[in-house]
């Protein structure tokens, strides 16, 4: 991924003075502690704006107070202000009416507004945008590139906790997911910080995939879960799947093919504390999956080098890094090894454990003892053999998922397993021109068998032709304990729809 800077162009400048607009009002002269019982009084006369207080101190006297009154209500003598509410407020106060000014900046404006008055007439505003940690991530159309530069520089203006502006360049055509940026406004640092139900992921946005508007398909899915079962995630990225699911008790044999993605993998796993619970690899998923049945202790069993944590970094953010990593630098730090990190134990979190720095003390239960913990087991991770059992599959790949159901076809030892058959949940895109029956024709294609009872849930709108979908089904057995089978041919038509690059 590379991050471009922004070219200045023809871009228009930002005239924050055009935005200063001077509003009269009439506003009574009130000591400071009468003020609020003639607001009482007052209730339904006073000035209403968003933002704007009705009552403000007197620059002439700090010891009284400007009640502003609604536009209606005129000098001299509080024109349009009933005569009983007059004659209630003389009983209180002396009547002593002035003329005052409200002040609205460019300060006071919200978003919309300064960009309706920016843009030209005809081109739509901006109405939302993607926020991971610091970052704004825009995905504007052609009509508005011109303008990128004054847009980044208002979301940044008034957005206290947003630190950079990036535009998604083009379409993600790499083997990672990544998309390409631009840099519109603000630090070029990509590496953030963000959390989710509890959990914390630090990530460089520009050498991982990260989607912030799939945060509630993260939790519908790992709500799933039971604890105590083994997951097996084929395309983990960072871990939104894999880290809820082990501090909700599960093991996750966690697996992705960005050793990016596997660094943030393996960190994650550590600042959540559930790097005892989490397996990460850096394979091809049809590789990853077959080595996980194939009962090789060197695969499964041997882990890579934990990544050392500065609990500085962890405490303060400000410290994070402000170069990214370079391609081919991936996967140097912290001695990157296909099979991923180990600790002894697998534990059940507690209710506390979500954000905590994680411990540096070994285990102290004995190895092989399983012991209850929060209503959990605590089980020695070596001990789990994925060979014999995992409960369920995660293939978050929806450019290209339904092609890598081909791996399930003879995957299980029928000698070796003694769990229940898998329950699979895959990931694809549906354009306009296709239904629910044309997605499962392709599933069943590339699974080389027909599917029981799927469950096809609608994720979310990806474009206006374009939605996400989740096809969970259990792995047939007569599919997961077949002979090796030839690979899966779609017809022209079929195969190219589903060779279209991701663009979201």
């Amino acid at each position: 991924m590379s991050l471009t800077m922004a070219g200045a162009g023809s871009s228009p400048a930002l005239d924050k003075s055009r935005f200063l607009q001077r509003l009269p009002c009439a506003a009574l002269r009130i000591p400071k502690q009468r003020s609020h019982l003639v607001a009482s009084l007052l209730s339904r006369f006073l000035l209403d704006m968003p933002r704007v207080r009705h009552i403000v101190p007197d620059p002439d006297d700090p010891f009284m107070r400007l009640l502003l009154l609604a536009p209606n209500i005129t000098l001299p003598g509080l024109q349009g202000l009933p005569e009983d509410k007059k004659q209630a407020l003389a009983n209180i106060v002396p009547l002593d009416v002035v003329q005052h000014e409200v002040v609205l900046d460019y300060s006071y404006w919200p978003v919309e507004h300064i960009l309706k008055e920016i843009l030209p007439a005809g081109c739509d505003v901006p109405s939302s945008f993607e926020t991971i940690g610091h970052i704004a991530h825009l995905n504007l159309r052609d009509d508005l590139l011109l303008y990128k530069k004054v847009i980044a520089e208002v979301i940044l203006d008034k957005n206290p906790k947003l630190r950079t502006v990036v535009n998604k360049v083009g379409t993600i055509t790499n083997e990672f997911r990544v998309p390409e940026f631009e840099l519109l406004a603000g630090d070029p640092s990509l590496v953030t910080e963000i959390k989710q139900h509890g959990a914390t992921f630090r990530l460089d946005f520009g050498m991982v995939y990260w989607n912030s508007r799939l945060e509630g398909e993260h939790k519908r899915l790992f709500a799933q879960f039971k604890p105590g079962q083994i997951i097996v995630d084929m395309f983990a990225g960072i871990g939104p799947f894999a880290i809820p699911a082990a501090q909700h008790g599960c093991v996750v044999f966690a697996n992705d093919l960005n050793p990016t993605s596997v660094k943030y993998l393996k960190l994650n796993s550590q600042i959540n504390k559930v790097g005892d619970r989490v397996k990460a690899f850096n394979m091809d998923a049809r590789d990853f999956m077959r080595k996980l049945v194939s009962e090789e202790e060197g695969i499964v069993g041997q882990l890579a080098t934990p990544i050392v944590i500065d609990e500085s970094i962890v405490h303060d953010t400000s410290n994070l890094s402000t170069k990214r990593s370079k391609k081919s630098d991936i996967g140097k730090d912290g001695g990157e090894h296909p099979t991923g990190e180990r600790r002894d134990t697998v534990e059940a979190p507690s209710s506390e454990q979500g954000n905590d720095i994680p411990s540096t003390k070994k285990s102290e239960e004995k190895k092989g003892k399983k012991v209850r913990v929060s209503g959990f087991v605590k089980m020695n991770i070596s001990d789990i053999k994925p060979w014999e059992r995992f409960d369920h599959i995660v293939m978050n790949l929806p450019a290209s998922a339904l092609e890598f159901l081909d791996v399930l076809n003879g995957l299980l030892p029928k000698g070796r397993w003694k769990g229940i058959m898998p329950r699979v949940h895959c990931y694809c895109f549906m354009r306009s021109n296709e239904t629910n029956e044309d997605i499962m024709k392709k599933a069943e294609t590339y699974l080389g068998s027909s599917i029981v009872d799927p469950n096809i849930y609608v994720v979310r709108d990806v474009a206006p032709n374009k939605i996400m979908l989740c096809v969970s089904f259990n792995l047939p057995e007569a599919v997961a304990f077949a002979p090796t089978p030839e690979p899966a041919i779609l017809e022209e038509t079929e195969a190219s729809s589903l060779k279209r690059p991701r663009t979201e």
